[in-house]
């Protein structure tokens, strides 16, 4: 085969073309026409609603951002079409089984050591979608692994800078967005195109050897609010209340002190223009004040009539007989 020159091997293809027969040679033609064609037809692919399509030539993207539809690309292998799901909301489940589990056995779950030296059992849930294809597809191998690192990164941070109750009573939304932003954080010095969606507490519980000790300290911590609660909600309605009535007695006495005041100095003129009439006309004033003592004082009394003619023995009355003298 060596031995044979270029010219030999041309003459006997060309011989060997010759001798076939002219209806062979259109056949083979037409199944040579609908290789190419199929071949061509390869490049047409679809784009779903929820996908992003990128197309790479030769190892190097050519277009990104291709939207949903019927799109064409050059056959393989000069150019590939990746179609990531940009719509779609990914989970990682976080737990001691590693990504993927999407639920742990009741009393599972990571462990993790608080700021205050306490281990806790926590099992998570991250939703995350792309935002950039083109850094989702080239710039990790495994992104949920790596979500699922980050993700435990970033409980490892903030579970340990938080109390043991704060994250189970009183702070556990804020834990739970604090990690959020954590994983957003180291996955963005990566750029590799994830957005995170939420995380989220699956369970939170102390280890099951001390879970009664916590739901004892849970109890009292309750039964501790609920009279705190129910302290103030008296406070609330008993304040307004004796505020009111403290307002009210205030009140009467203001008037009763202006009453009496006003009837004190009424009396006192009352006084003073008696005296200056009986000044200038004594009897007469002596007898017309006695006269209206009477008016009064009389109505009040018992009044017994007695015979003296017939009366046997001595009668003492108390009788009221005015002083003749000034």
């Amino acid at each position: 085969m060596d031995e044979l020159s270029e010219a030999s091997w041309k003459d006997v293809l060309l011989s060997g073309v010759r001798n076939v027969p002219y209806r062979n040679r259109k056949f083979i033609s037409a199944v040579l026409l609908a290789a190419v064609g199929v071949y061509f037809l390869t490049g047409l692919y679809a784009i779903q609603p929820e996908e992003m399509g990128v197309v790479v030539r030769f190892g190097k993207v050519a277009r990104d951002g291709v939207p949903p539809g019927i799109h064409y690309h050059l056959p393989y292998p000069f150019e590939r079409v990746y179609k990531p799901k940009t719509a779609e909301i990914k989970k990682v489940f976080v737990n001691e089984k590693g990504g993927g589990i999407r639920q742990a056995p009741p009393g599972s779950g990571l462990e993790m050591l608080t700021g205050d030296t306490n281990v806790i059992l926590i099992q998570m849930i991250v939703q995350y979608a792309i935002s950039d294809p083109v850094a989702y597809l080239f710039a990790t191998e495994d992104a949920t692994l790596l979500v699922e690192t980050a993700a435990e990164e970033a409980m490892t941070r903030i579970v340990g800078s938080m109390g043991v109750d704060a994250l189970l009573m009183t702070e556990k939304l804020k834990a739970q967005n604090r990690v959020k932003e954590r994983i957003q954080m180291v996955l963005d010095s990566y750029n590799v195109g994830i957005e995170i969606i939420g995380a989220y507490f699956q369970e939170i519980t102390p280890p099951v050897e001390v879970a009664y000790a916590f739901r004892d300290v849970a109890s009292a911590r309750e039964d501790k609010n609920r009279i705190v609660n129910e302290a103030e909600g008296y406070r609330n309605a008993i304040l307004p209340t004796t505020r009111g009535e403290a307002e009210r007695m205030l009140r009467d006495a203001e008037g009763f002190s202006e009453e009496r005041v006003a009837r004190a100095t009424g009396e006192a003129e009352r006084f003073l223009s008696l005296y200056g009439e009986y000044r200038r006309s004594k009897d007469l004033t002596a007898s017309r004040i006695y006269f209206e003592k009477m008016e009064k004082v009389l109505p009040r009394l018992r009044i017994y009539m007695v015979d003296k003619a017939g009366a046997k023995g001595v009668t003492s009355l108390r009788l009221m007989v005015p002083s003749s003298k000034p």
